[in-house]
């Protein structure tokens, strides 16, 4: 029996939200109060970011004639925003966690955890999301090669933020403003 892709998309987001309560119970319920000049550069550059990322995948996808659904751009935007983020912040502490076994050296454990929350970004999003979702890449668009480069600068900056400062809340945020630029230019429903 073959799932539909709400389902699977719902399936992986119960995974996702439970991951976040068991391991994230903390972070979610308190907020780092700290705003020092590096957390708050490390924002304006993450919404920075997230800003180009909205302009190339704007300019390198197509909505192929699909119309917009209000509700699934609502939904889907804060569910992905707050799953991915539990998913990919629980893979990065796994890699810390395995790092800080061997090492104390601080980039070491950040780049063990960040190179875990690339892989792990690249797995699902080229095993779950691109069999999920409408074809929608212009692959002759002069813009798609600035869309990986920019890609590893959000999760550079996502993964700082939670290192930094265990900052899922704000991430989430992020998240789902770019979740909310994919919907609204792949178009797709949920629930139809």
């Amino acid at each position: 029996m073959e799932l539909s892709v709400p389902v699977m998309i719902y399936a992986y987001w119960a995974f996702a939200f439970f991951v976040g309560i068991v391991f994230f119970r903390k972070d979610i319920l308190s907020f780092n109060r700290e705003f020092d000049s590096r957390r708050i550069g490390l924002l304006l550059g993450s919404l920075l970011i997230v800003a180009v990322n909205a302009w190339v995948y704007s300019h390198s996808t197509t909505d192929g004639g699909r119309k917009l659904d209000a509700l699934t751009v609502l939904v889907f935007s804060i569910g992905n925003g707050v799953a991915e983020t539990f998913m990919f912040y629980a893979v990065f502490s796994l890699g810390t966690l395995l790092a800080g076994r061997f090492t104390v050296n601080p980039w070491v454990v950040f780049m063990t955890g960040f190179i875990c929350f690339i892989v792990y970004s690249g797995l699902i999003h080229g095993l779950f999301w691109i069999n999920i979702l409408p074809t929608h890449v212009v692959q002759t668009s002069p813009y798609k090669p600035f869309f990986m480069p920019v890609q590893m600068l959000i999760a550079c900056s996502w993964a700082l933020s939670f290192f930094w400062y265990r900052d899922i809340r704000s991430v989430i945020c992020l998240h789902a403003l770019v979740d909310l630029t994919m919907v609204c230019n792949v178009r797709f429903s949920m629930f139809n």
